[in-house]
């Protein structure tokens, strides 16, 4: 680049009547269109001398200091006129070389035609698309870069190295065999591999990456999730290093299949025009031009060569200026580039380049964006003169009204130079007095539209480290709140994770997708044991886990199905704190009974029905205590919204606070609730909830018969207190200590939970060694019925006859001599009710016929000597009934609509049979069930129940332990006598 004049010498030149013209065509030609740049006609602008004193280089020099100062990108070149005449300096009608040139008799001794010099004008091309040729070359709409004219660049290097080998050794080669062989690794491919200057800023990213990965980690987030976590990063920062590196991914494409890496230019608009013989062909084609153009002068070749190359220059500009690329350069490049030319002959190329891209943009009709500015002094106007078809332009016009008429005329002069010489072509004569005035003020600098700013590298680079870290702080929060995060970034909201009262972390919420609640490798079993989840397990070795892969399979078979269905939730404690997994275990076994009852009602092969109503069941856990019943509602009635399949709730068997306050919110919502063993009082009078289990009013009402018509002496009656997870103890101490009739002597003893029961409890023993107690009423949870017998034991209470009452909570514990078994003093008599009474279930051969028993044995493997350990609380057979109940609700209304005998696109999915629908069937629903009658007919949803619930008084004597407890008197559900024994009221 060269730019002549001192900066004074400009501002006069400009100060001219004709350089204030001139200035503002090139300021016209040059405003910032990033819009509209592609759509405006740029012409090859030729200043011409009028008279031998005018320098109109002078005004070429001008206007590059102008376009310098406003940031336009330009390269200014200064063409001294050539002393040679070259063979490109024939004209169109020319059919051999000039006088003075050598002719082809001039060959080598060994036969060949001795190379000639390159043509003036393929070194301008060559000057005006070098590496590093523009201004600015590191500029953030990036580099200008030719590969069109390295492409024609290695045709001549290919042509050179072929005329080189074969001067020592004739017909050794071919161009094309030599542009072969350079074309897979050009010069440049061989630099070093050099990491870029933007590799620090990944490993940045990488780094943020790995820190919420970390995070991953301390959540507990799978390996394996981990590890493919880890693959996809490299794998994409690979991907990333091998496409920002073409020393990497051209040479591969090279070598399986595409041939050359300028294979892609031969569907381009650049080289699919040479030719329609194909790659080979034009290739072929191009190094025999640019061959006979320097060996034998042909004249036609050299036109050849030089139009080809002037196509592949304006193609790369144009490319430069392409708006729907990746870096938006188009838009960063708001004006077109230009080039100066100082003082252009024939004999220096100057004027046979201004005809070749005349003839290309006529050729091709591109609005390429590129300004011309070039000056003809007056002895060398004549070599456009000259031209065929060119026409002398009248010298009175102004630069401004020539632009206009030029405009005016560019559509009917286009055409072959042969026919029209350069109808590109902007001819503006310099006369030799210009009145001189002030001068004008300098050009606006051009900036690139604020908003690209936005769009860049750099720009980039800050958001991929925003998303990086902004994306790894979302992981983390995503891990850390939900239970599964698929994908990075797509998290199951159906689960939450929690801290629990105890600072462990539960998985809380719907298992949908896969979730399981347990996050460790081992789960809890049917028996309380732990140990890692197998499809293999039968009976008490079955794990929380293996069901929750048994009832995905069967959603899975449902769903594959197509047939109408319907969904049920079973809610309830799933998991607990670290080391009190054992209080998860009722409820794992009331969900192994909804399991069942979905077998039941979908299969027939393993003893249950095949209706054509379709259950799909869905595990809900509210956590430890039921602590979390706020958050499971929430994600029942979100279910709710958006699946109209989900009728009903089973579960909610713990009587909490929380449990409750989520019961009548689903009440109020409009869905059903039924519960197996919840005995609250209060929860009787919600519209929408139906219990199976007797109330504790019925319990306390029971429980007097243990006392064999007597009054109840000094009492102490033992309860968690409210918020600790057992609500319900409060108000079943309420009820015995009503129904019992206490002596007003008697003892309130409220207790916080398992650490603090047996304190208590033996301070009471202790402090009534004047007044003992005749009479003690365990109203707390399973869990606690050890510390409390170990405390009468060793309080004092049990030195003498102590009769223990309980509820349903006690019929969950074994009394015995085992590892896991309550050890009763001799001296101690406990008796407590059950929903369930085993003995009655199976009386009289009924295990052989009833469906919950035969499925227990088929789906489970629970057989007759697993049934004491498993069946005898009664948990799992009354979530049975209760799931089983919800989904006769919901086939008497697939029944009652008649959907079945309607056309297909009705049912699918059963989205006629609704919540809704349910509640209307719910109250007129009465079948024998596992536990006998199940009856909704006579619920009059009021505080207390309806008191035809299955209800059993049982007694335990320390004097023969280890054998099976005897019932007194009980009931079977619906209110018929329990098999043998007389009723309880």
């Amino acid at each position: 680049m060269s730019v002549t004049g001192p900066a004074k010498a400009a501002e006069d030149v400009l100060s001219t009547q004709v350089g204030r013209e001139l200035l503002e065509l090139l300021d016209k030609r040059t405003r910032a269109h990033p819009w509209r740049l592609g759509s405006q006609a740029l012409p090859l602008m030729v200043l011409e001398a009028t008279d031998p004193g005018v320098d109109a280089g002078a005004y070429v020099d001008a206007l590059a200091q102008a376009a310098a100062a406003a940031d336009i990108p330009h390269l200014a070149l200064s063409l001294p006129d050539s002393p040679a005449p070259r063979a490109a300096d024939h004209g169109p009608d020319d059919t051999g070389p000039r006088a003075g040139d050598r002719g082809p008799e001039n060959t080598a001794g060994d036969g060949t035609a001795p190379e000639r010099t390159a043509p003036a004008e393929i070194g301008l091309l060559d000057a005006l698309a070098r590496p590093n040729a523009w201004p600015g070359d590191r500029s953030t709409a990036g580099r200008y870069r030719f590969p069109r004219s390295d492409l024609v660049r290695s045709f001549e290097q290919a042509v050179e190295n072929a005329a080189e080998k074969n001067s020592a050794h004739p017909s050794t080669t071919t161009p094309a065999e030599e542009w072969y062989d350079a074309a897979v690794l050009l010069p440049w491919t061989r630099r070093p591999l050099t990491a870029p200057v933007w590799w620090s800023t990944v490993i940045v990213l990488v780094a943020a990456i790995f820190g919420g990965i970390a995070q991953g980690v301390a959540d507990k987030t799978r390996t394996g999730t981990l590890l493919m976590m880890c693959l996809i990063l490299l794998g994409a920062v690979a991907l990333a290093a091998g496409l920002m590196n073409r020393r990497i991914w051209l040479p591969i494409l090279s070598r399986v299949g595409f041939g050359t890496r300028y294979r892609w230019l031969a569907a381009s608009s650049f080289f699919a025009v040479q030719g329609n013989r194909g790659f080979d062909g034009r290739l072929n084609r191009e190094l025999d031009h640019i061959n006979q153009a320097r060996t034998i002068a042909s004249a036609a070749s050299a036109e050849s060569w030089l139009q080809t190359k002037t196509f592949a220059f304006l193609e790369d500009l144009r490319a430069r200026h392409r708006k729907l690329s990746p870096t938006l350069r188009g838009f960063k490049r708001p004006v077109p580039s230009v080039v100066f030319l100082k003082n252009v002959t024939r004999r220096n190329g100057g004027v046979a380049l201004l005809l070749a891209m005349s003839d290309v943009r006529s050729r091709r009709s591109e609005l390429h964006p590129l300004l011309v500015v070039a000056s003809v002094d007056h002895a060398h106007r004549a070599d456009i003169d000259d031209l065929p078809g060119v026409r002398r332009t009248a010298d009175a016009l102004s630069p401004l009204a020539r632009y206009e008429q030029w405009l005016e005329s560019l559509a009917r002069a286009q055409g072959p130079s042969a026919q029209v010489a350069l109808p590109w072509l902007l001819r503006l004569p310099i006369p030799v007095d210009s009145p001189i005035r002030a001068a004008p003020q300098p050009l606006k600098h051009r900036i690139r539209p604020r908003w690209t700013w936005l769009w860049s590298g750099r720009s980039l680079l800050a958001l991929l480290a925003a998303l990086a870290v902004g994306g790894s702080y979302l992981h983390a929060q995503l891990t850390s709140t939900h239970c599964s995060v698929q994908a990075l970034f797509f998290a199951n909201t159906d689960t939450r994770l929690r801290t629990d009262s105890a600072g462990s972390r539960e998985c809380v919420g719907i298992a949908t997708r896969g979730v399981r609640f347990e996050r460790g490798p081992v789960s809890t079993a049917l028996d309380g044991g732990r140990s890692r989840p197998n499809p293999a397990h039968t009976a008490g070795q079955i794990t929380l886990a293996d069901l929750e892969d048994r009832i995905t399979a069967e959603n899975a078979w449902v769903l594959g199905t197509h047939r109408p269905y319907v969904t049920i939730l079973f809610a309830g404690m799933l998991t607990a704190a670290n080391g009190q997994e054992s209080s998860a275990v009722s409820t794992i076994r009331e969900l192994a009974g909804a399991y069942l009852a979905q077998r039941s009602n979908n299969r027939s092969e393993s003893g249950g029905g095949d209706n054509p109503l379709k259950i799909r069941l869905l595990a809900v856990n509210a956590g430890q205590d039921m602590a979390f019943s706020k958050i499971a509602a929430d994600r029942i009635l979100a279910m709710a919204r958006r699946d109209r399949t989900v009728v009903g709730v089973a579960g909610f068997g713990r009587n909490t606070a929380e449990s409750q306050q989520a019961i009548r919110r689903l009440n109020a919502a409009g869905l059903a609730v039924v519960a197996p063993v919840n005995s609250s009082d209060t929860l009787r009078a919600l519209p929408h909830f139906y219990g199976l289990a007797a109330t504790d009013n019925d319990e306390a009402m029971v429980a007097r018969k243990a006392l064999g018509g007597r009054r109840a002496g000094r009492t102490l009656i033992v309860y968690r207190s409210p918020g600790s997870g057992n609500d319900y103890g409060a108000e079943l101490a309420e009820d015995a200590r009503r129904a019992l009739q206490v002596d007003p002597s008697s003892t309130m003893l409220r207790y916080d939970g398992t650490d603090d029961i047996g304190g208590k409890v033996r301070a009471a023993c202790r402090s009534s060694t004047d007044a003992r107690y005749d009479l003690v009423y365990f109203a707390g949870r399973t869990e606690d019925l050890s510390g409390l017998i170990n405390a009468l034991r060793d309080g004092g209470c049990a030195g003498r006859e102590l009769t223990v009452l309980g509820g349903d909570e006690v019929a969950r514990s074994r009394f015995g001599t085992g590892p896991t078994d309550v050890l009763l003093p001799r001296s101690m008599t406990v008796y407590y009710t059950t929903h369930t009474y085993l003995p009655n279930l199976v009386a009289g051969g009924r295990d052989a016929d009833n469906p919950f028993f035969v499925l227990a044995r088929n789906e489970l493997g629970i057989g007759p000597a697993d049934r004491s350990a498993l069946l005898a609380d009664g948990q799992m057979v009354m979530t049975y009934d209760s799931a089983s109940a919800l989904a006769r609700a919901a086939e008497n209304a697939f029944g009652t609509l008649n959907l079945a005998a309607h056309d297909g696109p009705r049912t699918p999915g059963s989205a006629s049979v609704t919540s809704g629908s349910v509640l209307l069937t719910l109250p007129n629903l009465s079948y024998q069930g596992a536990t006998g009658v199940i009856d909704f007919t006579d619920d009059q949803h009021v505080s207390g129940g309806s008191g035809r619930r299955a209800l059993t008084l049982v007694k335990v004597t320390g004097r023969d332990v280890g054998a099976a407890p005897t019932a007194v008197c009980g009931q079977l559900a619906g209110g018929a006598p329990a098999p043998g024994l007389r009723p309880c009221r």
